[in-house]
């Protein structure tokens, strides 16, 4: 069985310069196969596309070397979504955000 490829539109540029500095060049693995501070899996639940988890999986499996818990790989996303749009995100949250007072 044979995946269609979609095409989505991305948020950030694909220019990698935007969110990694020339002097300091990483690889993917290098990023985010690394584990973090969060050693074990928290209590809180979220739910992923089936789609979703099969790549991700798949992600840490091959780039990974499989060395790296699917939750440490997706906190490491997280915490790189949230330093490269911080500002955007702060932006728009206080625009929308209206105190009751």
């Amino acid at each position: 069985m044979k995946k269609e490829k979609k095409y989505r539109k991305g948020v950030a540029s694909g220019n990698s310069s935007d969110t990694v500095s020339s002097k300091a060049k990483t690889t993917y693995e290098q990023a985010f196969m690394q584990m973090n501070r969060m050693q074990k899996r928290g209590n809180k639940s979220i739910y992923l596309s089936p789609e979703h988890h099969e790549r991700l999986t798949r992600i840490v499996q091959i780039i990974g070397d499989d060395k790296i818990p699917l939750f440490a790989y997706l906190n490491n996303i997280l915490e790189h979504h949230f330093k490269v749009f911080v500002d955007m995100i702060t932006k728009e949250f206080n625009e929308k955000y209206k105190g009751l007072f």
